[in-house]
């Protein structure tokens, strides 16, 4: 992204107050990879990175069929031409790579392809399983529950989504009681989820029967509605793949945009209201810096309490909407207008 400031604050630019610190960026691993390799041989090198850069395609669009697009089958048969670094070492199982791939490509291929691409800046997923037990009812624990519930945690980290577990306390037994799975009161468990740093759970039910199998009703519950699956099956791998596909799919479709080619994507005007004191600009400024590997903006106008910016790189306000960070203090008027969309600025809760 470039920036260009068309109009600043007279006095800030004046005693050079516009220069933000640089502070020492953490290590972005989303676009890294770590795989097993059987030795260290340029042929495993290869192996290894098709096998990273097909995760990673995966984790980025949010889709396990990507492959079936041509374009991306044909980059994991060059992948290693778009391996940045890699580093060799020893765990107990033996040697894995980890693998850098270069981000630059990896949006430039969605963007060319116009590919729906799900950005690293994730809600995490809550999930809330209740097991009907023969006398009871009860929510499954990290603690007691390890070997049932592991599974999700892998699988949701394949798919670049973080799992969080409730804590099951006192606080939790009041706002969301296992019953509440059961009758589907689906606001009480958006209410626990919040506690949680979330409006996005994964909400599993499951009965065991009589021959080994379990009936599972899986739901999937966002900020916009509800979704369900039911299945019996015997297989605890098969349950869970059923269960965080729902999720993840459901969130991919509800946050992930297709990136548009500069040249021909429409200016979309974003106007951000509240924005009262040179605290409120910078802070403003800093969110829209986050889009800045996205999307092109610059700043058209600064009114008294008002800024106005220029995007482009993305089809629609509602999907420069979808980029705006979680709990980033900017919420969402309108965007219903596909070339407008209108902010209010609200610090940070």
């Amino acid at each position: 992204m470039r920036l260009f400031y068309r109009q600043f604050f007279p006095l800030a630019l004046v005693f050079g107050w516009l220069a933000l610190p640089i502070t020492a960026a953490a290590q972005n691993t989303f676009f890294s990879e770590q795989v097993a390799v059987a030795d260290r041989g340029s042929a495993e090198l290869s192996r290894a990175a098709r096998e990273g850069l097909t995760r990673l395609l995966i984790k980025v669009s949010g889709n396990e069929a990507i492959l079936d697009e041509a374009a991306f089958r044909e980059a994991v048969g060059s992948a290693q031409e778009h391996v940045l670094l890699y580093s060799y070492r020893e765990d107990e199982a033996g040697d894995v790579v980890f693998l850098e791939f270069d981000d630059a490509f990896v949006r430039s291929l969605f963007r060319d392809e116009s590919v729906p691409y799900w950005e690293q800046r994730r809600p995490p997923v809550v999930v809330w399983v209740a097991m009907d037990e023969p006398f009871s009812r009860r929510f499954a624990a990290r603690s007691d529950d390890v070997d049932l519930l592991v599974p999700s945690i892998e699988r949701f980290e394949a798919r670049g989504v973080e799992a969080r577990f409730p804590l099951l306390d006192l606080t939790d037994a009041a706002t969301v009681p296992v019953n509440a799975l059961w009758t589907r009161d689906f606001d009480q468990i958006r209410q626990g989820s919040r506690r949680y740093g979330s409006e996005h759970s994964l909400v599993g039910r499951w009965i065991d029967l009589s021959d080994g199998s379990k009936l599972v009703d899986w739901y999937y519950v966002g900020p916009g509605g509800e979704m369900h699956k039911q299945m019996r099956l015997s297989d605890l791998d098969g349950i869970w793949d059923v269960g965080v596909d729902l999720a993840v799919d459901a969130m991919r479709d509800s946050l992930a945009v297709t990136l548009q080619q500069f040249e021909v994507s429409d200016a979309i005007a974003v106007t951000v209201r509240g924005v009262s004191s040179f605290a409120d600009y910078r802070a403003v400024s800093t969110v829209f810096k986050q889009l800045a590997e996205l999307v092109e903006l610059r700043i058209d106008s600064v009114g008294q309490d008002t800024l106005t910016y220029r995007v482009v790189g993305v089809s629609s306000a509602e999907e420069v909407a979808r980029l705006i960070p979680s709990r980033s203090g900017l919420r969402v008027q309108s965007a219903t207008n596909r070339a407008q969309l209108d902010l209010t600025w609200e610090s940070i809760q």
